[in-house]
Formats: C-alpha cells, sequence, structure tokens
C-alpha cells in the first residue's frame, strides 16, 4: 500500500475514535447561567433528589455571642423540619450584617446550580433587595419573620404579583409578644412590692428601631401601658439584642430613674442583661423589680425557674420549621395560596413561674425531634383544610 495513502488511512481511523470518545453536550450547559435548578426526579423512574432548600440567617453563628441563641434555636429547629420532610438544607449566616446578607442572597442567586427555595428575613429591612435577586433568577423566595412594612411594603407590593417568585411570607404576631411581656411583669408587680403611691415606672429595652418585630413588640408595650392608667413608661432604651448592652443601660437608667419597679427586653439577652444590672444597682429581681423577656432561651428559663425573671415569652424560633411545611407542600403540588399569602401564625407562649417546670420537663433538653412538623402538611395529611401554627399544636402542651 502507498504509504501516503496508509498515513491518510491511520489519520482517518485517529479523528473518527476521538469524536466518540466525547461527551454530547449536557442539558444543563445549554441553559442561560443562573437559570438551572436542580433535579427533582432522576432519570429512569428512579427516586427524586431531595427538594433543596437555602436559609440566610441574620443572626450570629456563635453561641456565646452576647445577642444569644434565638437564631441559632431557629436553624435547629428548621434541620429537623428539613430531616423530616427529607430537605436538604443549607444554612448561612450573616452575622448580624445586612450589607453582608444581601451579597449573600446575590451569590446565590448567581450560583450555577439553584436551590429550589430560598428563605430570607428583612432584617433591619435588608430583605427587598434579596427578593429581587432571587426573582431575576428565577429562584422561589419566602420570606420569614420580619417582612415588609411601610413605604418597603408599598415598593415591594404582594407576593406573586411584582415580583411572581415571591411565593409568601410567614410571621409571628409579635404585637401579642410585646403585649404579653409587658402585661405579666404589670400583674406580678401587683402582687409584689409595687411603689407605695400605687404608680408602676417602667422601662423598656427594645432591640432596634427598625425592625419590624422591634417596633411591633414595642407597639404591643404601649397597648398593655394603655390599659393601665397607673404604669408610667418612662424611656426607651435600644440595646441592640445584646446582653452587655442591657446591663450597661440598666446600670445607667437606674441612677436616672431610681424608683422603676419594672423592666420590659424585646429579647431574652437584653431581660438578662437588665437583671445582671439591676443586681448591680442593688435591686432585687423578682422582689422590688420585675422583669421580663422573650425567645425562651436557656439561660432566661433557668432564670424563671428562679424567679428573677417573670416570664419569657416564645415559640416564634420554630417559625422556620412552619416555613419548610409551606414550602414542602408548595413543591409537592399543594400550594398554599388558598389561606392567602401572607401567613400571621400565632406562636407565642408564656412560660413563667407556672409552667416552667412543666416546659422544662418536656423540652429542656431542647431536642426539638419531638416536635412533629408533618403532621401540620397537607401534602402528609390530606384530610388537613387549614394549616395549624399555634404554639400549643406545635408543643401539644
Amino acid at each position: 500500500m502507498n504509504r501516503h495513502l496508509f498515513n491518510i488511512m491511520v489519520i482517518g481511523i485517529l479523528l473518527t475514535c476521538l469524536s466518540i470518545s466525547q461527551p454530547a453536550p449536557s442539558a444543563a450547559a445549554s441553559r442561560e447561567p443562573g437559570v438551572k435548578k436542580t433535579p427533582t426526579t432522576a432519570a429512569g423512574g428512579a427516586k427524586a433528589d431531595p427538594m433543596k432548600v437555602t436559609f440566610i440567617n441574620p443572626g450570629i453563628s456563635d453561641p456565646n455571642d452576647p445577642t444569644g441563641g434565638f437564631w441559632l434555636s431557629i436553624s435547629a429547629v428548621m434541620k429537623e423540619a428539613a430531616r423530616q420532610f427529607n430537605i436538604d438544607l443549607e444554612v448561612i449566616y450573616a452575622e448580624r450584617d445586612h450589607i453582608r446578607m444581601q451579597q449573600q442572597a446575590r451569590e446565590v442567586a448567581k450560583r450555577p446550580l439553584l436551590p429550589d427555595y430560598l428563605i430570607v428575613v428583612n432584617e433591619k429591612l435588608a430583605a427587598d433587595e434579596m427578593v429581587k435577586a432571587a426573582d431575576l433568577a428565577g429562584l422561589k423566595v419566602l420570606v420569614m419573620s420580619n417582612v415588609f412594612t411601610g413605604e418597603q411594603a408599598i415598593q415591594m407590593g404582594s407576593p406573586r404579583e411584582k415580583y411572581k417568585n415571591w411565593i409568601g411570607s410567614l410571621v409571628p404576631d409579635n404585637r401579642f409578644a410585646g403585649y404579653q411581656i409587658a402585661k405579666r411583669i404589670i400583674d406580678q408587680a401587683k402582687k409584689g412590692s409595687a411603689a407605695k403611691d400605687g404608680r408602676l415606672r417602667l422601662l423598656a429595652i427594645n432591640g432596634d428601631a427598625a425592625t419590624l418585630a422591634a417596633t411591633q413588640r414595642l407597639e404591643g408595650l404601649k397597648k398593655a401601658v394603655s390599659e393601665h392608667s397607673n404604669v408610667e413608661l418612662q424611656q426607651v432604651f435600644i440595646g441592640e439584642w445584646r446582653q452587655d448592652k442591657a446591663r450597661e443601660q440598666t446600670q445607667i437608667a437606674l441612677t436616672r430613674y431610681p424608683q422603676t419597679d419594672l423592666i420590659w427586653a424585646a429579647n431574652d439577652p437584653m431581660a438578662m442583661g437588665a437583671i445582671e444590672g439591676a443586681i448591680e444597682a442593688k435591686r432585687r429581681p423578682g422582689k422590688d423589680i420585675f422583669i421580663g423577656g422573650l425567645n425562651w432561651d436557656a439561660p432566661a428559663l433557668a432564670r424563671v425557674k428562679d424567679g428573677s425573671l417573670v416570664v419569657s415569652v416564645g415559640g416564634h424560633f420554630m417559625i422556620g420549621g412552619c416555613a419548610l411545611v409551606l414550602v414542602h407542600d408548595y413543591h409537592h403540588g399543594k400550594d398554599f395560596a388558598d389561606e392567602g399569602l401572607e401567613f400571621q401564625a400565632p406562636l407565642f407562649g408564656l412560660v413563667d413561674g407556672k409552667n416552667i417546670d412543666a416546659f422544662l420537663g418536656k423540652f429542656g433538653d431542647r431536642n426539638w425531634s419531638k416536635i412533629d412538623f408533618t403532621r401540620l402538611s397537607k401534602v402528609n395529611n390530606p384530610s388537613t383544610r387549614k394549616y395549624n401554627f399555634s404554639v400549643k399544636t406545635l408543643l401539644g402542651m
């Protein structure tokens, strides 16, 4: 055979082999960047992959941070609910930095493979940009805990209108929570050593001046005060949700207002700081000054147990589990729109001297696997006609 012809044949065979060995372009590679979804069904009828949910947690990942463990409890409950529903849950902490939180949402929205759902919180009014980024990427987003209000609400509109991929929102009743803290400490002061002139003087320590949860809890406090003509709200401090700052503010406030009978705190870490500040000011919490907080944090429940904290209102850390119920049902074809797109859940309950032993007996180990979120699902329970996210239903007590 002619050597030249032989060389041509060899080259042709090699090129044919190379073309056969190259994989065909994938379906994912043919899509536009930023719109690829995690597969929900496997080839050949195999079991579907778990739905994927990313939660951008506005809180601090360090359990020793002075803002307390509330957002860690949110994550813990969500992880348990995710386990029960076979959801692949990713938690990203923003470390109390709302600018960082917005950037994290943008980064998630730019991923080549998107999660099925994004859950965000309108902490410090930052969620508008997070919703916009998700909507632009075609990523379904649920707003939880703090939603839009005022001018921001007007600009954002309602879910599924201007931003089609914003599927809904879920919040607890923070006005109820703020009201209940105030009511309990007022009632306790009336039973204890109230001021000799019959008046009760109250100090408030709120977390911030912008977040919806903070403003609504303060509204609840003011409603309770308006119902008692002998109660005077002397001043509202901003404690930034921190135990150390609340301790310093309490020391200063009790110098300025030495006849103070009551301290209302918008979360448990600030209530703990108020207890410390009151003790340093030679006051006796639970005896001559009455303090209430919110979160059901373990250290605060210990103070309820010893009587130095009148009440801890809580249960709203379970809201993340409830949010996963909604997205699970939505994902599996049971849209919650028939009940509305903006839920307010009755998630708050009171733990005080009357029920502290019962609560600690059941949940003192903070083992949230005792809460069965699957029984709240309409997909799992077709006879269920309305969601019941009450604290009583969730805890069974």
